[in-house]
């Protein structure tokens, strides 16, 4: 992976954060341009480190803080495989196998976007009142459902209630992999 094509993920992300499609343009849609984009786990990895620490709620009495880091890194990995793994079973009921690894390199780029996003709003939340501070971040759970729908929608081209089920099955993995993180990092 090359600067290149990093430059070309964040071009990619910030036009699609925006609503312009046309960022799309700017990934290798190929199947060897979606593993390449994988790179983006690395590239969010010190940003989602920096919001766990701002979030991270207290540790549990008798927890051992290093299994829960464990627990949450094993968890961060297998999150950004989880989704275009289960994508691919569902492109091709779709018929948009062929769209798959477009949709691939764009949302690990939008996973990047993501996660700026809620730590850009969880430094702002804890500037603020808590009542502002949560309305904030609702605001920014919507919007972040918003690019996760416009990116389903525009890179495997379907419609926008076929986009908002993608963006379930992400909550329902999300959901499912957060907590099975925490049990893991829980467990004696």
């Amino acid at each position: 992976m090359s600067a290149r094509d990093i430059a070309a993920g964040v071009a990619s992300v910030s036009l699609l954060a925006r609503g312009r499609g046309i960022g799309l343009e700017l990934l290798d849609g190929s199947p060897h341009g979606a593993w390449r984009s994988f790179v983006a786990l690395f590239v969010a990895a010190p940003f989602f480190l920096a919001l766990k620490l701002l979030s991270e709620p207290p540790i549990v009495a008798g927890a051992d803080p290093v299994r829960l880091w464990i627990a949450e890194a094993i968890g961060y990995v297998v999150g950004w495989f989880a989704l275009p793994l289960m994508m691919l079973a569902f492109a091709r009921v779709m018929d948009r196998l062929h769209r798959w690894p477009l949709f691939v390199c764009a949302w690990n780029w939008t996973n990047v976007a993501q996660i700026l996003v809620f730590l850009a709003t969880a430094l702002l939340a804890a500037l603020l009142p808590r009542g502002l501070g949560q309305l904030i971040t609702l605001v920014a759970l919507g919007y972040v459902l918003w690019l996760q729908w416009f990116v389903a929608r525009e890179a495997l081209d379907i419609p926008g209630a076929r986009a908002i089920a993608v963006v379930g099955l992400d909550l329902v993995l999300g959901l499912f992999i957060s907590g099975l993180t925490l049990s893991i990092g829980l467990a004696q």
